[in-house]
C-alpha cells in the first residue's frame, strides 16, 4: 500500500478561522482574511469548533491522496463513506489483468493472518494462480475484460485518487481508526491519511485521537 498528499487547501487554519468567525463578525471574509491573526488566536477559535461539533466550518479544507496497492475489498468498505469523499478508481473493465501484462499475475494483497501461516499462503497464491489461468482463458475465449474480471478476487489490487474534506477524514478516522473493529487494511490506510496530513499541519494532530487499545 502506498498513499501520498497530492493535493491540499493552502493555510487551512486560516480558512476555517475566517469561515468561522464569518458567521458572527460585520467584517466581511474579505477583511477578516486581510487582518492577519496570530496563530494562537486562530487555533483558540479552531479547537472550539472542533471540541463543539461545529464541523461545518471545517468542510471548506480539502486534501486529495493517491493511493495504490489497496484490495477491492478496502474499496468496497471505503466507498462506503460517501458524503465528503470523492473517488476516481482504476478501471477492471479497461485495465487488463492478463499475464502477460502484469510479471505473470495480477496485484493482490495478502493478509497478515496469511502471510503468517505457510500452509494458508501456499492455498492462497494457489488459488491467485488458478484464477489468474482462468482469466486469461476467458480472454482468449472472446469475453470481454468487463467480464472476465468477475472471476477476479476481493484482493485484487487497485489504485485510486480520493479526495476529502476535513470533516469527512475527521469522521471516517473515527469509525475506522479509533473505534475498535475496523478491518486491518482500511484501519492503516485511513490511519496513514491522518498522519500524513498531520505531518503538513501539526496544529491538527489534537483533534485524532489514538487508537482505542483492544485487549
Amino acid at each position: 500500500m502506498d498513499v501520498r498528499i497530492i493535493a491540499t487547501t493552502a493555510d487551512p487554519l486560516r480558512v476555517i478561522w475566517i469561515a468561522a468567525r464569518t458567521c458572527y463578525s460585520t467584517l466581511s471574509p474579505r477583511e477578516l482574511w486581510e487582518s492577519a491573526p496570530a496563530e494562537e488566536e486562530m487555533l483558540k477559535l479552531v479547537r472550539k469548533i472542533f471540541h463543539s461539533h461545529h464541523h461545518s466550518v471545517i468542510e471548506h479544507c480539502t486534501v486529495t491522496y493517491a493511493v495504490s496497492g489497496v484490495s477491492r475489498t478496502l474499496l468496497a468498505q471505503y466507498t462506503r463513506h460517501r458524503v465528503g469523499i470523492s473517488f476516481s478508481v482504476q478501471s477492471q473493465r479497461y485495465v487488463s489483468e492478463r499475464s502477460d501484462r502484469n510479471d505473470g499475475l495480477f496485484g493482490a494483497v495478502v493478509p497478515p493472518s496469511v502471510q503468517a501461516n505457510p500452509e494458508a499462503l501456499r492455498v492462497y497464491n494457489d488459488t491467485l494462480q488458478t484464477i489468474q489461468e482462468a482469466y486469461d482463458v476467458l480472454n482468449d475465449l472472446g469475453v470481454p475484460k468487463e467480464d472476465a474480471r468477475f472471476v477476479l478476487p476481493g484482493g485484487a489490487e487497485t489504485n485510486m485518487v480520493t479526495t476529502l474534506n476535513y470533516r469527512s477524514l475527521l469522521d471516517i478516522y473515527h469509525k475506522r481508526v479509533f473505534t475498535p473493529g475496523a478491518q486491518w487494511e482500511i484501519k492503516a490506510m485511513v490511519r496513514r491519511m491522518a498522519e500524513l496530513l498531520i505531518e503538513r499541519e501539526p496544529w491538527l494532530a489534537e483533534f485524532f485521537p489514538e487508537p482505542v487499545s483492544v485487549r
